[in-house]
């Protein structure tokens, strides 16, 4: 059997799909890597609103819009301009942040790079909790814990008394 030969065919197909498969795993990470600064960018602004919540609506809004850019500031990769939408309602802060990566230029790909773009977008809500909400929250808890540190001391105090008996 002649073998000569054999080890360029097998080149010839190794070598570009091993080339295709990083270059893949190199796009899926850095969107994966885009994804997580975005959610952690939003996140760190919404935990920013919640602190300033007691502030006017308008105020929260510029103030979490710029914390969230702040907090994104030169660490996308291969992204444009990121739009950042913050609404303040009585109850809640939402924050969403769009972004859009091009996809590679992979014709051999089919469906996962059919797409030009792919979508980062997130949405994050949470809960504007005013001080005086806080102050009575803290309140009822402490008022419960005192209740309940009655009725567990007198339930201590009698499991000692039937030891000591």
């Amino acid at each position: 059997m002649n073998d000569k030969g054999m080890m360029t065919i097998e080149a010839c197909v190794i070598i570009p799909l091993s080339i295709f498969l990083s270059i893949t795993i190199l796009w899926i990470g850095i969107m994966v890597y885009n994804r997580t600064a975005i959610d952690y960018a939003v996140s760190g602004g919404l935990i920013y609103g919640g602190q300033i919540a007691d502030k006017d609506n308008e105020t929260v809004c510029r103030e979490v819009r710029l914390k969230t850019a702040e907090l994104l500031k030169d660490r996308l990769v291969l992204v444009g301009e990121p739009q950042i939408t913050v609404s303040v309602e009585f109850g809640n802060i939402e924050s969403r942040l769009e972004a859009s990566m091009d996809s590679p230029p992979v014709p051999a790909m089919g469906e996962l790079f059919k797409a030009k773009t792919w979508d980062l977008g997130v949405t994050k809500k949470v809960r504007r909790e005013r001080r005086s909400q806080v102050i009575r929250l803290i309140h009822r808890l402490d008022m419960a814990a005192k209740e309940a540190g009655k009725e567990i001391s007198g339930e201590v105090s009698e499991e000692e008394g039937i030891q000591s008996e």
